[in-house]
């Protein structure tokens, strides 16, 4: 079988997405040693792709790789739809697209598409009015429609396509996605004062939130219930900190602005550039992993945080309670009296503390890329 690849997320670098497509790829290729990929690639200016000159190394991976200046080929693809990607790797038995992208196919080629999340349609108002313009060009609703089967990364996310986009279930297979070996719990005292001192950390306990620093994610409700646990027990929180690891996204200037007139602001720190390899340390140096989100497609920070054995409050919401299960504490992200309340008990009773640990280290073994790679082969072998 001939398996053709739009690859060019992973020319982006970055994102949840880009993890996905990443780790599947990685996966899948291997496992499928009968089968042929064709990576469609595309960039103007050529760079040099360590996760594609990686999966370029497989025999069974032929790459095509073209240098149309982007702006003009989403352009085509939107109001011509041409040229056809499987004609462009000259031909397949089923293209996958591992994200939402400007693209066009032949009738005859079958096609899988995987939706990460409807958060543009459930909560527009956490999108710039860039992004909602480019969701409506996207016609994410048609895009489903057109397609021969479509994956979710949750069945939370699969229940909002069936639902909002009128797709029928047996269209549409829920497949979580894995989690990346790197997160492991670190030991190395070494590691741990090398990630303090980088980031500028003090010998002091601390809470931890990470990913980007953009509404939908909802660091104001950390925040807010640090404050308010220095209000309350001001001595039991003296010698606790609050850190944010993630880059500065659309309205960041909110928090930033908060943090500057918070009354803890000597005890609250940011950090917008954090390497990947830094964040097991990170998230092994903190006593409370925090995550009020208001919708997440999966929520990759939870396993995040379980795997590296850090205790996690996080919202009930979208696909938290369904990845999550009774391995944190889960609160309405509305609520800031109840994530204080799920944050205190983290950080005051050590035995439901460990009790979380170990709950959350047991609930990752249901999570590799090896299963989501197997799983997604059915699929794209079935569509």
């Amino acid at each position: 079988m001939i398996i053709g690849i739009d690859a060019r997320v992973l020319q982006e670098g970055t994102g949840g997405v880009f993890v996905y497509a990443k780790n599947l790829l990685q996966s899948l290729i291997p496992q499928a040693k009968n089968h042929q990929f064709k990576l469609f690639l595309n960039q103007y200016k050529k760079t040099e792709n360590n996760v594609i000159n990686e999966l370029a190394k497989h025999s069974n991976v032929k790459l095509y790789q073209y240098r149309f200046p982007n702006k003009f080929l989403n352009a085509s693809f939107l109001f011509r739809k041409w040229p056809k990607i499987d004609e462009l790797i000259h031909g397949c038995d089923v293209l996958f697209f591992p994200s939402m992208m400007y693209s066009a196919w032949s009738k005859k080629t079958k096609t899988v598409l995987t939706m990460h999340d409807l958060s543009y349609e459930i909560y527009p108002e956490f999108f710039t009015p860039h992004q909602q313009i480019w969701h409506k060009l996207m016609k994410p609703k048609q895009l489903c429609q057109e397609v021969d089967k479509v994956i979710s990364v949750s069945e939370s996310t699969e229940k909002d396509i069936i639902s909002k986009y009128n797709i029928e279930q047996e269209k549409v297979h829920a497949i979580h996605s894995g989690i990346d070996d790197l997160f492991r719990p670190v030991v190395d005292n070494n590691k741990l004062n090398q990630a303090r001192k980088k980031h500028n950390l003090p010998d002091k306990k601390f809470i931890l939130q990470t990913g980007t620093i953009e509404p939908r994610k909802n660091h104001i409700a950390t925040l807010a219930s640090f404050e308010e646990l220095h209000r309350q027990y001001p001595k039991e929180m003296q010698n606790t900190h609050l850190l944010f690891a993630g880059h500065n996204g659309w309205k960041s200037r909110t928090l930033i602005k908060k943090v500057y007139k918070s009354k803890v602001r000597d005890k609250i720190h940011i950090a917008n550039e954090v390497a990947l390899a830094d964040m097991p340390s990170l998230y092994s140096l903190a006593s409370v992993f925090s995550y009020p989100s208001f919708y997440e497609g999966f929520g990759f920070p939870v396993l995040e945080a379980f795997s590296c054995g850090v205790p996690v409050a996080a919202s009930h919401t979208s696909s938290l309670g369904e990845i999550a299960q009774n391995a944190c504490l889960l609160v309405n992200p509305y609520r800031i009296d109840e994530l204080t309340i799920a944050i205190h008990q983290l950080l005051a009773d050590p035995s439901l503390a460990k009790s979380m640990r170990a709950k959350g280290l047991a609930r990752t073994v249901n999570f590799s890329w090896e299963k989501t790679a197997k799983q997604t082969l059915k699929v794209l072998e079935s569509a």
